[in-house]
């Protein structure tokens, strides 16, 4: 007899995945204890673009996999086989087609919540597509309210941690399953998916079809070659972050000097005039800050920033008239804005929380400012943003256009600065 086989195309798709899969697991656990551990150098960011690159490549494969399958009918189960084990290959089957899908969907759906599971922050983090393309939000995500977000990231990140699990267990059975078939039963299951592998119940030979051999060779061969630059690209990244030295602690107290030049403090409201909207932006034109970091030794560093409100400008001349004015800044009796932090927290690699207080006309508020970090030998350049309500300030003159300003403003901060 001559054992039947999978189409050469579903055999390619059957091995892409499963190598990509097997790829993902460990790194993904990797990357979630260098997490916890603290080791969030560089490499372990570029580790997370890396995961959720081949995790959307691996739902593209498993959609043409489902549809490949709807379409062509895979060979028949072993003759005399159990009903009971009939039954669980093909539940086994399709309890793989459901995780290799819901698996880089969970993924997918936490990265689009811009939030961080560990730190319960906003992770301001765009998905790029191996740097390529940024690839969209799931349901304009990073548009909805903090508990929102926060919410699907939980549970986006539970089911991801959980089907990553179930991934395990099914593959271990899928294995087991499949040697059982081969070595104890001496039936065809294995060599349906395995080219060149002759099951030991087949007495004929293959027939050759050049077409098949030349899909199999393609398939497979490019796909070898991309687990390998994936293999590489994972080396580079785990090794530098695994031997990442350490700045000794002396330096923890390494003061930044800004570059005003090419930083900016700025704000961002809306005028709202009955169902009409019109985004305004903002800037401060005089500010100071003193900055005191160092990445490997957060419970030193500090940040305070100090605004001279008189100085914030719109470029509309009558917004700019009303803003000093006693029932906005009133810049006169508070001619200093400051924000203070009280501690400084890593939420994902190059991403960090600077939690503090901001002190404003008179009054102060806790104020987590979310800011992504770059340093590069002796130069820092951050961009972080955060919300607050002017209410709270007691920011807003209800005889005098308060309610035509959206009550939620928009902090943007840009800071280019140098060691020493």
């Amino acid at each position: 007899m001559t054992a039947q086989r999978y189409t050469a195309v579903a055999i390619v798709l059957h091995w892409a995945i499963a190598l990509s899969i097997l790829l993902m697991l460990p790194l993904g656990f990797w990357m979630h204890l260098s997490v916890e551990a603290g080791n969030l150098s560089q490499g372990v960011f570029q580790a997370f673009q890396l995961h959720k690159s081949i995790g959307l490549t691996i739902l593209v494969l498993s959609l043409l996999r489902l549809l490949w399958r709807l379409a062509h009918k895979p060979p028949p189960l072993p003759q005399g086989m159990p009903a009971w084990e009939r039954f669980a290959a093909k539940a086994t089957h399709w309890a793989f087609y459901f995780i290799i899908i819901a698996l880089p969907l969970s993924g997918w759906l936490y990265a689009s919540a811009h939030w961080s599971h560990e730190s319960n922050a906003p992770l301001p983090v765009p998905t790029r597509w191996f740097g390529l393309f940024r690839v969209p939000d799931l349901f304009d995500l990073p548009s909805q309210s903090h508990p929102v977000r926060a919410q699907a990231a939980d549970a986006a990140f539970t089911a991801h941690y959980v089907l990553a699990y179930a991934a395990i267990a099914l593959v271990v059975l899928h294995v087991a399953a499949a040697l059982k078939h081969h070595f104890i039963n001496h039936d065809e299951t294995l060599a349906h998916m395995v080219p060149g592998l002759k099951a030991p119940n087949e007495t004929e030979a293959p027939p050759k079809n050049a077409g098949r051999g030349l899909v199999l060779g393609i398939g497979l061969g490019a796909t070898l070659a991309v687990i390998c630059a994936a293999l590489f690209a994972i080396a580079a990244m785990v090794m530098p972050a695994a031997a990442a030295p350490t700045v000794p602690p002396a330096q923890a107290s390494a003061a930044w000097r800004v570059d005003q030049a090419t930083s900016s403090i700025g704000f961002a409201y809306a005028y709202i005039e009955g169902r009409d909207s019109t985004a305004f932006t903002g800037h401060f034109n005089t500010w100071t800050a003193d900055i005191r970091f160092n990445p490997n030794d957060l419970p030193h560093a500090s940040i305070v920033a100090r605004i001279n409100v008189a100085s914030a400008r719109t470029g509309v001349a009558a917004h700019d008239g009303t803003l000093p004015t006693p029932g906005w800044f009133n810049a006169a009796a508070n001619p200093t804005a400051e924000f203070r932090s009280t501690n400084i927290t890593l939420a994902s690699p190059g991403h960090y929380i600077a939690h503090g207080t901001l002190s404003l006309k008179g009054q102060s508020r806790p104020l987590n400012l979310p800011f992504t970090l770059t340093i590069t030998g002796n130069h820092a350049s951050a961009v972080g943003q955060a919300s607050l309500t002017r209410h709270d300030f007691g920011i807003g003159d209800p005889n005098n256009g308060d309610e035509n300003i959206s009550p939620q403003v928009t902090v943007n901060i840009r800071i280019e600065a140098n060691r020493g």
